[in-house]
């Protein structure tokens, strides 16, 4: 045998020895063979990615059950401090006539104006939303020259809702609507008017207390007062009221003192005379 042959052969071992090598290395721990470097960077990379994933959901969730529990805090804060909606209220009874049609005739327009007066004073809860005002006034124009105003007002009105315009200043608004029912019809020369009037307003058979009803709506229209014209008052009481009424009280004993007293002693002395 050459000794190329003799070294590639194994060296003999008895068969104790060769047992017990491989109890032994078998009793050892497997030990997996590790990956590639490749593959473990690939594998440590792909396990930080779903971390940082992980993480960033419920970070974002976190902060999502944050503004969640704010909006809902805000939502009772505002219900608290919200205005609950206005009641409906509805016209009480009343014992006024409801003001007459007006045609637009000026000379008419001051008693129209002051009867609806006395109805917003007499239900000021219901009339204290001007659109009902407005509502209520323009439902008495109905012919004439008032029912062209109407007629002017409502389509003046639609015209600037439909552009967009903010007409709770304007065709809301009851100052304004008051303005323009003021410029269209009132009578320049009332108070003129007035004046020459109650200079010859007679008594005839009409009660003392109507007499005074349109004796003292005159007196408003001429811009008289008790203070400032009470003695001229007085005068045209005495000159254009019945003579025999006057004269029972002038010589009743007590002659009144001012207008006032006037107006209650006249009124009194009728109702005798009236009542015998």
């Amino acid at each position: 045998m050459s000794n190329l042959e003799y070294r590639d052969l194994p060296e003999p071992s008895n068969s104790m020895h060769s047992a017990f090598t491989r109890e032994m290395i078998d009793s050892l721990p497997r030990i997996e063979t590790p990956p590639p470097k490749e593959a473990s960077l690939e594998a440590y990379v792909k396990q930080e990615v779903e971390k940082a994933i992980r993480e960033m959901r419920l970070l974002y969730q976190s902060q999502l059950d944050e503004a969640l529990k704010e909006v809902s805090v805000l939502e009772r804060r505002l219900k608290k401090k919200a205005t609950p909606p206005p009641e409906r209220v509805e016209r009480s009874r009343t014992a006024l006539e409801k003001p007459e049609n007006f045609s637009g005739d000026k000379k008419k327009y001051r008693a129209f104006r002051e009867s609806l007066l006395l109805h917003f004073k007499d239900d000021a809860a219901y009339f204290n939303d001007d659109r009902k005002k407005i509502s209520f006034v323009l439902s008495f124009m109905k012919e004439g020259e008032a029912a062209a105003f109407r007629t002017d007002w409502l389509e003046n009105r639609v015209d600037a809702q439909q552009l967009g315009f903010n007409i709770m200043r304007t065709y809301g608004s009851w100052p304004y609507f008051a303005d323009k029912m003021e410029e269209r019809f009132k009578d320049s020369f009332e108070k003129e008017t007035a004046k020459n009037e109650i200079l010859t307003l007679k008594q005839g058979n009409e009660t003392t207390q109507a007499f005074f009803e349109r004796f003292e709506e005159k007196k408003r229209w001429a811009g008289y007062t008790n203070q400032m014209n009470e003695e001229f008052l007085i005068s045209l009481l005495r000159r254009n009221m019945n003579k025999p009424l006057v004269d029972r009280v002038i010589y009743g004993g007590h002659i009144p003192k001012d207008y006032q007293e006037w107006k209650k002693e006249l009124i009194r002395m009728d109702y005798i005379w009236r009542e015998r």
